[in-house]
Parts: C-alpha cells; structure tokens; sequence
C-alpha cells in the first residue's frame, strides 16, 4: 500500500473531471454535490478538505481555490469509481480494511492518530468508511487496469526492434576499496598492499567506507553510476590494484575484482519482460478508455453556490 500520504489524500488514480457532464441547480443547501444517487453534504467534504490543509505546505492563498475544486474533484472520482465497484459486486473484506486501519495508525506514535482525527473533527467510524471507499475505489482502479487478452508475437518483436538501444547493457565491474582521509596514510597502506598485504584485512583495519564490513566490497556497477574518480577501475585489469586516488570523499585504492563486458540483450532474453510492458500498457489504455465512458454515463450535479462563495 502506499502510505505517502496515511489519509490517502491522492490516490493514485487521481484524474480531473472538467470533461463531466456536471449538473448545477436543485440540490439542497447543506448538499455540495451529488453523484449519481449519492450526495455529499458541505459539512462532510469541509471536514475531509480540513485533512488536506493540515498538512505541510497544504494551504495558501494563492492556490487555496484551485486546491478545493481539484479534491472536489477526487471526490466526485472516488464516489464514481466506488459505486462501479460496489455494482459489481466487489467488496473490502474486513481483515483489508482492518490491515489499512492498522498500517495508518503505526504512522501516528501515542495518541498521535487520535489526535489527528479531532482536528479533522471526524468520528472514528466516519473516518473508517471514509477509508473503506477509497481502498474501494483504488481495488476498482486495480481490476480495471487488467488486460485479460495475450500480446501477439510480432508485436513484441517490433518493440524490440524499435527500442534495441534501451536492451544493450553496459559494462559492469566489481571492485573493492580503501577510503581514508589522510593522503599520507593512503601511500602507506599502497606501499603494504604492494608487499603483499591482504587487501581486505587493510580494508578492515584501516577504511573510513561504509562497506567496510564487507571488505571493501563496492559491489556491481557501470561506468558513471559512481563518483567518476570510480571510473579508474574501468581502466585497469581484474585483480589489480589502482594508485592512490583523491575524490571529494578522501583518498581511494581500488581493487578491480571483476569486469563483465557489455553486451546486447538478445529478443530471447528481453520476451517476457516486453509482454508484460506491453500488457501493461494495453491494460492503461483500455483502463483509460473506460473510466472516460463511465464518467460520461455519471450524473453529477455541483451546488453552484458552493463555487460562488
């Protein structure tokens, strides 16, 4: 679950709505808006928009009304989505919302949670239904992004020949080093290392690196994923040992302990990673094909006043 924000302030099926067929007119005064059958009143959305401006950087005056009507906006989203879900059948189990309910709480130490719902001026049990929607929404969200068809063979094929670039790995080195801050000290350890030290026990003795307590061990990467006073390991052979070398960080000796060329991903290799890539994307733009349908069918209706004020 993603917990960015613990009250699920955007989901992330987060979409704008202008292209709605909204309705103004014939709702009561307390009703902000009203979806489909549904109606949610001022009171209900200013104590859920109260959540969002009790947090860091929520509220200012610049974009206060902009805010409003983009959450105005995610609500009217989440009711549409929610309603679909419950119209076909798909529920929140109470051991889910029970592990959302848990997993929020343990943001807030204390009283903490407690705390944040008075401020909201919320009940408890208000703000749990509040949670069921959402995770209602977000589990409709997730069924309809499904692709349930294959992708044809020729299609990935295609992809591959159009992306070759992207399926070409670099080359990759794993090295160890030693760090210190002193670069007369570095020339000592170089001069021992050269007599036959044991390059780990010098790491282990000596180094100022975190992965010290792996002997040194920098693990696997390409050249310019590192400082480049890194790149040094690039030129030498494996199981040599470099120069001293000064970075930012301190004085460096590296031990090059393997080096793996670069090489082209062949189709074969790449498969079944472009299917997926390639269900995934057909799943988003079936995804984003019926979600503008199901707005379009939605009869909403906003209290004009509401924007007036």
């Amino acid at each position: 679950m993603n917990r960015q924000s613990p009250f699920f302030l955007f989901p992330v099926f987060f979409l704008l709505l202008w292209g709605c067929d909204w309705q103004g007119g014939g709702l009561p005064e307390d009703v902000l808006v009203q979806v489909n059958q549904e109606q949610v009143t001022v009171d209900q959305f200013n104590s859920e928009f109260k959540e969002l401006m009790l947090d860091p950087g929520g509220e200012t005056k610049e974009n206060f009304g902009d805010i409003k009507r983009a959450y105005l906006d995610q609500v009217i989203e989440r009711k549409i989505l929610a309603q679909e879900a419950r119209r076909l059948g798909m529920r929140i189990s109470p051991q889910e919302l029970g592990q959302a309910v848990t997993a929020i709480r343990g943001d807030y130490p204390g009283e903490g949670f407690g705390e944040k719902l008075v401020l909201k001026g919320v009940s408890f049990e208000k703000w749990k239904f509040q949670l069921e929607e959402k995770l209602l929404a977000e589990k409709m969200v997730q069924n309809a992004q499904h692709y349930p068809g294959e992708i044809d063979e020729k299609e990935a094929v295609r992809y591959y020949e159009a992306h070759v670039s992207s399926f070409r790995l670099s080359q990759r080195v794993r090295a160890r080093q030693i760090v210190v801050a002193d670069g007369e000290e570095a020339i000592q350890i170089l001069k021992g290392l050269k007599k036959g030290e044991s390059f780990e026990k010098m790491v282990m003795e000596r180094s100022l690196g975190p992965e010290k307590a792996m002997g040194g061990d920098l693990g696997y990467f390409s050249q310019g994923e590192r400082p480049v006073e890194f790149d040094r390991v690039f030129t030498m052979e494996a199981g040599a040992i470099s120069e001293v070398i000064k970075s930012p960080y301190g004085y460096h000796i590296f031990k090059l302990e393997e080096k793996i060329p670069g090489r082209q991903i062949p189709f074969e290799e790449a498969r079944a990673g472009i299917l997926y890539k390639l269900k995934q994307q057909k799943g988003a733009e079936e995804y984003r094909g019926w979600l503008k349908e199901l707005k379009r069918k939605a009869i909403v209706k906003v209290n004009k006043k509401w924007f007036q004020s």
